[in-house]
């Protein structure tokens, strides 16, 4: 029994440091709704660029809120990835004729491509702007936040804004496992050294990744990452290896994004993105969610069968977990 004690405390001790990393990584990422960066003396032209694949559920509200936004010089475009659910007559419904908004159909995917990444590089084709905003299809945001994102990267000179946005699931349960699953990003993910450019760290967002086009030509492009899954952190890679500057930042507040909505639909796209995007085969990746797991009930299990010791220090690493 001794043994279990020992494993349980070197476990809780685990949690504590995990912990520990989670709010030093915290301390470091800006806030863009705080952001104060003075507004430029010149609007650069931005061109939102939205992939969607029957999206039908939310692609409208989606883009009538990048048409509502008060941007000067904007333009957005729709890419239709083959959706059979009316995405694309939905999309052109909710803008109304605005001129700034345009439809891309694609009915075929060429071989050796990977749809979304096709549905990007489509987009970037049609694409005027001297920025570039990709962002999934049902991705919502507030008025201004294009002008605050802009703001931001001109007065930091910011080249990729990777904006991770307030994440709704409709479900406490799911609730609680994608806290746990953020968690573990920021764990992962320092935000200085995302900033950093002696550092390799790079991080995109699917929600917002915004990129400076010169940034973006200096890459090899969506080509290179055809058969990538996750092309918002290949595209931030590339951005960085270019010689990009990179930044992410929490976007609660500016936009939201409607994510899993069961175990089901989480456990598959972890299975869909995190195995390429992470390069590690499916069945490591599920052994280090399940040694993650563990950690997360080893406070419980020290408070359920532990000595006294044992079990203040699980409600210590509880606690603490809890917090984070």
């Amino acid at each position: 029994m001794d043994a279990t004690y020992a494993l349980l405390a070197a476990a809780c001790v685990i949690v504590l440091l995990e912990t520990l990393v989670f709010f030093v990584h915290v301390s470091g990422l800006r806030s863009l709704a705080r952001s104060s960066a003075p507004e430029p003396g010149r609007w650069p032209r931005v061109s939102v660029i939205m992939a969607a694949r029957d999206e039908a559920r939310a692609v409208g509200d989606a883009v009538a809120s990048r048409l509502a936004e008060d941007y000067p010089d904007l333009e957005v475009i729709l890419v239709d990835d083959r959706s059979s659910d009316g995405t694309g007559r939905i999309a052109a419904s909710a803008a109304e004729d605005d001129p700034r908004f345009s439809l891309v159909r694609v009915d075929e995917l060429p071989k050796g491509w990977l749809g979304k990444v096709h549905a990007l590089q489509k987009g970037t084709e049609r694409a005027s702007g001297e920025w570039l905003l990709f962002s999934d299809g049902d991705v919502s945001v507030s008025p201004g936040t294009l002008r605050r994102a802009m703001a931001h990267c001109i007065a930091n000179d910011v080249d990729l804004l990777a904006l991770v946005p307030a994440y709704e699931t409709g479900n406490f349960w799911m609730d609680a496992v994608w806290a746990v699953f953020m968690r573990g990003l920021a764990v992962i993910v320092d935000p200085r050294a995302v900033r950093n450019p002696k550092s390799k760290m790079a991080i995109g967002s699917g929600a917002f990744n915004l990129v400076r086009r010169e940034a973006y030509e200096r890459t090899p492009g969506f080509e290179h990452i055809r058969l990538e899954t996750g092309d918002d952190v290949g595209l931030a890679m590339m951005v960085k290896r270019a010689g990009g500057s990179l930044e992410m930042i929490d976007g609660r507040g500016c936009a939201a994004v409607a994510i899993y909505r069961s175990i089901p639909e989480f456990l598959h796209g972890i299975e869909k993105n995190g195995s390429t995007t992470a390069s590690m085969p499916f069945p490591l990746l599920a052994a280090v969610f399940a040694l993650l797991a563990a950690l997360v009930l080893s406070p419980l299990a020290a408070l359920a069968i532990g000595p006294t010791w044992l079990r203040l220090l699980g409600a210590v690493a509880l606690v603490a977990y809890t917090a984070a």
